[in-house]
């Protein structure tokens, strides 16, 4: 039975036949209309021309009948594509649920049980090598020189018998003739027969063919000896023909090769020309009038048989004149490269011409081409020289043309310049090292085989384009996206009549090299005429090399050289993730979630012809992704067996676990609706898996017979902020804590001063941390410790130090790489080890990871795994029957009862310090949390990943325990205060977020993404979210202007209401306009002990009272001294007091705050000096101040000896543990990370806090009012003490993050802390709550405890009385009168006493009354009243109110006592004093998503 090809072909035949039958009425119009219908069917371009018709007709009807010209059809470099973001359309496609079931994996036999390969049965194999004459294969089946038969391996019996000497010359073959006839004839005249003939001429074959066979070894071995002798190296072809060629070519094509050069240097001569250089050119560039020679050629040919080797021997040897006539000689150009470099500036510089001529270069390179299958068949080309080229030139830097001096003439340069030239060489391209040439990929004309990355490109919308015709009107403007003003790749859609669109589209765009100009070319679209150019938009992709975000970019449309408008983009560039070589072999690239697809259906085979009416079908095949249809290819005619050659399409997937690639193949048809033939989906992870192991077949679904050939390509690339979306993020495996210490001898880029240096961490080429930038230094000593999520042993951070620049770009100076794979490892059964050794590790940095090392990084690598929770959310589904016998169980309360001992460091807490009583029933909890149990339905291991990690399922509560874990937010929608602007989260002491945004466009935005951060110490760590409008760029300073809304509070109290839980958290906006963002969050914990040094019990900020000092030394003449002290924090001054004249015993009774950002390493030191007024200070003193002593939130007295003659100081120190947020500066201690040590510290200019200037800090309750971590400083006036440093700590009166139970407030055994300094110096009485203590409460967290400053809730709001009774003791002639100020938290007159003379005792009895709290500090000052002129200050002292009422008080004040009366009574609202704080602060987790809340969730 003929196959249907053999039917077609029947057909043409036949209808040729009756056009050449005379009888027939067939004529030849109807077989040719028969022979074009056939070809069309198949595919095939057939035209009907007119034979009267010019050829110019002709070529023009062929033009307009083939659509895609295959010569014009080579794909662009750049390809757009599309992604998988789902945009709400869904195709209308029934497809099967995706499986891999359906892969071709036995190999298929044919109904007489052959096996099919690659789709293609036997009897096709056969007819397409009728077709093409034969089926691809490597060579042909051909027989060694040695191996084919020869004479020379039969010998006969004659051979044997008869001695070498009677054969073999030629008179004995001459005598066998002899012989031969002398013989016939005696035979004949015998009267012999025939047969004696026949047995003589048997004797004479037998003899000659053993003579002959003896002649042709000697002949063989003559000729073997000959060509031995002769066959040497120099066996080789000559190429006259191709030198005859280049020398007619050379004329035409020199000037155009050198131009081109001339061009390119130029411009980057241009870029790289030194500030004190005018500018550097190429003034003149030629290589002669003698083109390169190719001498001759040598081939391999037994090389194997897809390798072609050739050696090709060239020159290019401009002065050797001898092959050359008299003629050429007179006319001969010499090669020559003139640089010019121009010293000066402008009109006042002098041009100097670097000289190289006479260029020579001589040598042998070896070819070795890999052949290949697919076009274009040559797979890639290896080059080597097989010795040192030999290289000649003339060099002349100085003097030009006339007077220049070839410096090759200095001994010994010429030998180490070419030492130079082949030591480069070497390593690239003398053999047996090889310089390949990937030709296949080159030519491949995929891009995605190439693509470097992809460039988004969200375009907003343009302003002013104006139309060139003066008359048009208002064009209607659409944008196209191109590559170098090539093909279009994407487009706008059109918005009607308007010179300022608004698109706010985004395309993608593959790209492949940086070379590149993203191109945006604005038209104005016309009806029925041509759309007509606006103009260009070009943004060079080079600039995203470094920087892959610029965001709402201005980009000038310019059209004939005018400006024509201005385009507004966002372009973000996402590079894909190579293959590195580490350690000789080469590590894979990081696996990731994210990147570019090509998805290909090459052909189908046996579709199912049954449902077309002849058999045949007009198949098309529709990609689809998700449902969604993505490409459709072209439609064939007539075939049950279709091969699509544009069946390719890349797409962008932004989530790899979930994507589902489909297939649908439809028939074409006119009038009935396309008709599905077969239909097929599989998961993408599924296909690639098949991919490794070779398998691309499919049986289509649903119908009886058919497959199809599908392929898949993956290259990841690294997706960030948005596009990342939800599926771009992965769970991490664990933490790693990278510790720089410092840095020392780095590259300084800078003219003036030294680099600002800084050292940021890239994944994958994203930054996830960055330390703070150092001033001025080559030498930085950072010493923080930064955190980055890990999520496979493949992942790659880069550790890059960067010089910081307030204009343009930061510029790197060197980076180290740190692979995972060296500190991530893995135990039998799966899980993942920590590697906590802590080695300090120097690196050195390289430009780029290449070329030479210069400077040293100091740093530490450690890696601490996550718990593999069980995410509720993903087997909520699975375990819903189960859950309905036990979801009548009560639900536990999520408030655990924490470990006293929880996030406190042992060296830093002492024994005696806890002296809080501490609930009797409260149980207790041990330090570490109790191991976690397994699952009981064990994972299934699947074979072929035996390391399969076992799943922990964690109760919310066991989940809090743990100290330290990474915080998952996913970020689903928000109402934002105004559009473009973008959600930050920061964390603890971060002076960069943790995690940025992507720009909400709207007010009302849907942002669903997932990011992450790190919690070292989960009971003390606060979080603040931050609306911003600006994004800085790396190494800017934060500017707090762009703030838009905030809020912040404490970490533990939001994760217990958000736990996977969607819940609307709403934000302070300054204008109060709604800020709301709803966030659901997830914890995954991670086993790791933190260093005491990271715990916030080793940082925060401490108060010192200044009280007085006695027996100090003399210094002056008179037996007295003028002391005043001095503090010092790490060698940086950070406090001075005031000079107290005349005395031994001073008392200053000063104090002020100061930042500590670590105890263990704080150098602590108090200093007493005296004042001399023409000469410097004499030292009477010092003394250091051990902090690690100190108890948080418990003031101390201490009496400090000096180390001088004599003296002792008394000093009050309050420790207040608090995250202390890091900030630049320019010295480099430990402290110095988080600013000068004397700064408490935001990177706000303002001045430290203390007595009598500025702000005091309200004691117990963090600081004053103003200095929260996200306000903007203080605005207290300044003193002339001040120097410029800053208070900041982290309360506020920003909403927080709280929640509304009583027990939020209840303040049990742990941190706690003092409501007052109290003058003995002892702590005073824990707040405790009205008798309602409960069992099960939880200490406490630092972020609860510090956001109590002076908001409603504070403690002990009300209304301070102080009645000044009398003062006495002060000089008689004064004219004195009292008076007292508020300190915190903003300095304020309370009231003043009218003013009396002074005899013995003034009495007084005024009373005034003030609104405070019962911890607010108090100044009583005794001034003597001038009527001219200022009056005297006689002394003042430090009071806080009796809050006893225990009547009248002496104080000492001056040299005089003030006897006073206070008294404080509380105002009746509610407070957290009151053990009932629910209806005091509103909780701004308030608004909730209606659904059910699941176990454990606080509702």
């Amino acid at each position: 039975m003929a196959t249907e090809r053999d039917a077609s072909e029947l057909k043409q035949q036949g209808a040729l036949e009756a056009a050449r039958d005379p009888e027939s009425s067939v004529t030849s119009d109807d077989a040719q209309k028969k022979l074009v219908e056939e070809s069309k069917n198949a595919g095939v371009a057939a035209f009907t021309f007119d034979p009267d018709a010019s050829p110019e007709e002709k070529k023009a009807q062929a033009k307009a009948a083939i659509q895609d010209d295959p010569r014009r059809s080579r794909k662009p470099r750049g390809v757009a594509i599309v992604t998988d973001v789902d945009d709400g359309n869904k195709a209308n496609y029934d497809l099967p649920s995706p499986s891999k079931a359906g892969a071709i994996v036995e190999v298929p036999k044919d109904k007489d049980g052959r096996p099919i390969t690659d789709g293609n049965t036997v009897e096709e194999e056969e007819d397409l090598a009728t077709k093409v004459g034969w089926t691809q294969r490597f060579g042909w089946p051909v027989d060694g020189v040695m191996e084919g038969e020869s004479l020379l391996d039969h010998s006969t019996w004659l051979d044997d018998k008869v001695p070498d000497q009677y054969f073999g010359e030629w008179y004995h073959n001459s005598a066998v003739i002899i012989f031969a006839c002398l013989s016939s004839w005696l035979i004949a005249v015998l009267g012999g027969g025939l047969g004696w003939v026949i047995i003589v001429m048997a004797a004479c074959s037998t003899y000659y063919r053993t003579s002959i066979r003896r002649v042709r070894r000697n002949f063989r071995d003559d000729i073997t000896r000959e060509m031995a002798l002769k066959k040497l190296d120099t066996d080789h072809e000559s190429l006259e023909w191709i030198n005859s060629f280049l020398v007619k070519f050379w004329p035409i094509y020199q000037p155009v090769l050198a131009q081109t050069v001339i061009n390119a240097v130029d411009q980057v001569l241009s870029s790289a020309t030194p500030s004190f250089l005018d500018s550097l050119r190429l003034k003149t560039f030629t290589l002669g009038s003698k083109p390169p020679r190719m001498e001759h050629v040598k081939t391999y040919p037994k090389a194997e048989d897809d390798t072609v080797i050739m050696d090709w021997k060239f020159s290019f040897t401009p002065n050797d004149t001898e092959d050359m006539t008299e003629r050429q000689r007179k006319n001969r150009v010499n090669p020559k490269v003139v640089l010019e470099i121009r010293i000066g500036k402008a009109m006042i510089s002098k041009g100097l011409d670097v000289i190289v001529e006479d260029m020579a270069f001589q040598g042998i390179m070896r070819l070795k081409v890999k052949l290949q299958f697919p076009f274009p068949h040559i797979e890639k080309v290896e080059m080597c020289f097989l010795e040192r080229p030999k290289i000649d030139y003339v060099c002349k830097p100085l003097g030009g043309e006339t007077f220049g001096f070839d410096i090759n003439f200095i001994p010994g340069l010429e030998s180490f310049i070419q030492e130079q030239i082949h030591g480069n060489l070497a390593p690239m391209m003398y053999a047996p090292n090889v310089f390949p040439i990937e030709v296949a990929k080159m030519l491949a004309g995929s891009p995605v085989d190439q693509a470097i990355g992809v460039v988004a490109v969200t375009i907003h919308g343009a302003q002013g384009l104006k139309n060139p015709d003066n008359f048009a009107g208002n064009p209607d403007p659409y944008t196209v996206v191109t590559l170098n003003k090539r093909a279009p790749l994407a487009q706008t859609k059109v918005i009607k009549d308007t010179t300022s669109p608004r698109w706010n589209e985004t395309h993608y765009v593959i790209v492949t090299s940086f070379n590149d100009s993203l191109d945006l070319i604005a038209y104005d679209y016309n009806d029925f005429r041509k759309d007509k150019e606006l103009g260009v938009a070009s943004f060079p992709l080079e600039r995203v090399e470094e920087i892959n975000v610029y965001e709402n970019e201005r980009l000038e449309v310019i059209a004939n050289g005018k400006a024509r408008g201005v385009v507004n983009a966002d372009i973000r560039f996402f590079p894909v993730l190579e293959a590195t070589e580490h350690d000789g072999k080469e590590e894979p690239p990081p696996e990731t979630n994210t990147g570019i697809l090509r998805y290909t259906i090459e052909q189908a085979k046996d579709l199912d012809g049954s449902k077309s009416l002849v058999g045949l079908l007009n198949p098309y095949a529709v990609l689809l992704l998700n449902g969604k249809e993505v490409h459709q290819t072209k439609k064939l005619k007539r075939t049950n067996n279709p091969i699509w050659d544009n069946g390719s399409k890349e797409i962008l997937i932004t989530d790899r676990k979930n994507a589902r690639l489909g297939l649908a193949i439809k028939d074409d048809r006119d009038l009935a609706g396309d008709q599905l033939i077969g239909t097929y989906q599989i998961k993408l992870d599924d296909i690639l898996e098949m991919m490794e192991k070779g398998h691309d077949w499919y049986n289509l679904s649903g119908v009886k017979t058919g497959r199809a050939k599908l392929t898949a390509q993956w290259k990841p690339v690294a997706l960030s902020g948005v596009l990342a979306g939800t599926g771009g993020y992965q769970t991490p495996v664990g933490v790693m804590r990278l510790h720089f210490k410092g840095a020392r001898d780095l590259r300084n880029f800078e003219t003036m001063g030294k680099s600002d240096p800084y050292v940021r961490v890239l994944l994958s080429g994203i930054e996830k941390g960055r330390t703070v930038t150092h001033r001025n230094t080559l030498s930085p000593e950072w010493d923080e410790v930064i955190y980055v999520p890990m999520h496979s042993t493949r992942d790659r951070l880069t550790l890059e130090v960067m010089d910081a620049e307030k204009m343009g770009k930061d510029r790197s100076l060197g980076l180290v790489e740190v692979f995972a794979g060296d500190y991530i490892t893995q135990d039998e059964s799966g899980e993942y080890i920590a590697h906590d050794a802590k080695r300090v590790q120097e690196g050195g940095l390289r430009l780029h990871g290449k070329g030479i090392a210069k400077g040293t990084l100091t740093y530490t690598v450690s890696f601490y795994p996550c718990l593999n929770v069980a995410d509720p959310e993903e087997e909520e589904e699975g375990e819903a029957k189960d859950n309905e016998t036990s979801s009548e169980a009560p639900k536990q309360s999520l408030d655990v009862p924490r470990s006293s001992e929880a996030g406190k460091i042992s060296s830093l807490e002492r024994k005696e310090s806890v002296r809080e009583p501490t609930t009797p029933t409260s149980p207790s909890v041990p330090k570490s949390p109790v191991s976690p149990r397994s699952t009981t339905s064990e994972v299934r291991k699947s074979r072929e990943a035996p390391r399969e990690r076992p799943k922990v399922h964690l109760s919310p509560q066991e989940l809090l325990k743990y100290e330290s874990g990474f915080l998952i937010f996913k970020l689903l929608d928000a109402e934002m205060p105004k559009s473009g602007t973008h959600l930050e989260i920061y964390v603890d002491d971060m002076l960069y977020p943790s995690y940025i945004s992507g720009t909400a466009k709207s007010k009302v935005f849907k942002f669903d993404e997932i990011g992450d951060c790190f919690i070292r110490e989960l009971e003390f760590s606060r979080l603040s979210l931050k609306v911003r409008e600006k994004r800085e760029k790396p190494g800017e300073e934060r500017d707090e202007d762009h703030t838009v809304a905030r809020l912040t509070g404490n970490t533990l109290e939001t994760l217990k209401q958000c736990l996977n839980n969607p819940t609307i958290l709403r934000l302070k906006d300054e204008e109060n306009r709604a800020a709301t963002v709803k966030v659901s969050l997830k914890y995954i914990p991670v086993t790791m002990q933190l260093d005491p040094s990271e715990s916030i019990n080793n940082m925060g900020n401490l108060r010192v009272d200044v009280l007085d000092a006695a027996d100090l030394p003399p210094a002056d003449s008179n037996g007295k001294s003028d002391p005043y002290c001095k503090f010092e924090l790490n060698g940086h001054d950070v406090f001075k007091t005031k000079t107290q004249k005349k005395t031994l015993n001073p008392a200053w009774n000063e104090f002020f705050e100061v930042a500590i950002p670590s105890r263990t390493a704080a150098k602590f030191t108090c200093k007493v000096y005296d004042y001399d007024f023409a000469d410097k200070p004499d030292f009477l003193g010092g003394a250091d101040i051990n902090l690690e002593q100190l108890d948080p939130f418990r003031a101390q007295e201490l009496k400090l000896l000096l180390d001088g003659k004599s003296g002792s100081i008394r000093l009050r120190l309050l420790f207040k543990p608090d995250y202390v947020t890091r900030s630049r500066l320019g010295t480099g201690t430990f402290s110095g990370s988080f600013g000068g040590p004397g700064r408490i510290v935001t990177g706000v200019v303002g001045a430290p806090v203390k007595g009598g200037v500025a702000v005091a800090g309200a004691v117990g309750h963090g600081v004053g009012k103003g200095a929260s971590f996200i306000k903007r400083g203080f605005r207290g006036k300044k003193d002339e003490d001040s120097n410029g440093l800053v208070l900041t700590s982290s309360n506020s009166e920003i909403p927080t993050i709280v929640t509304n139970g009583p027990d939020a407030s209840v303040p049990t055994a742990g941190l706690r802390r003092s409501t007052g300094l109290t003058i003995d110096g002892e702590a005073a009485r824990p707040v405790t709550p009205n008798g309602q203590q409960k069992s099960h409460t939880r200490n406490p967290s630092m972020g609860g405890v510090s956001i109590h400053s002076l908001a409603p809730g504070a403690p002990g709001a009300g209304t301070a009385n102080f009645t000044i009774v009398s003062a006495s003791g002060y000089p008689p002639s004064s004219d004195i009168y009292v008076v007292i100020r508020q300190l915190t938290p903003k300095e304020r007159t309370v009231g003043k006493t009218k003013h009396h003379e002074s005899p013995e005792v003034v009495h007084f009895n005024e009373t005034f009354k003030h609104i405070c709290t019962a911890d607010t500090q108090f100044r009583v000052e005794v001034k003597n009243h001038h009527t001219f002129g200022s009056d005297d200050d006689l002394g003042e002292t430090l009071y806080f109110v009796d809050e006893s009422s225990s009547g009248e008080k002496e104080i000492k004040v001056g040299t005089g006592v003030v006897v006073l009366k206070s008294s404080f009574v509380e105002t009746n609202t509610e407070s957290p004093r009151s053990g009932n704080g629910s209806g005091l602060r509103r909780s701004f987790l308030s608004k909730k998503e209606s659904r059910a809340s699941r176990e454990g969730t606080p509702t």
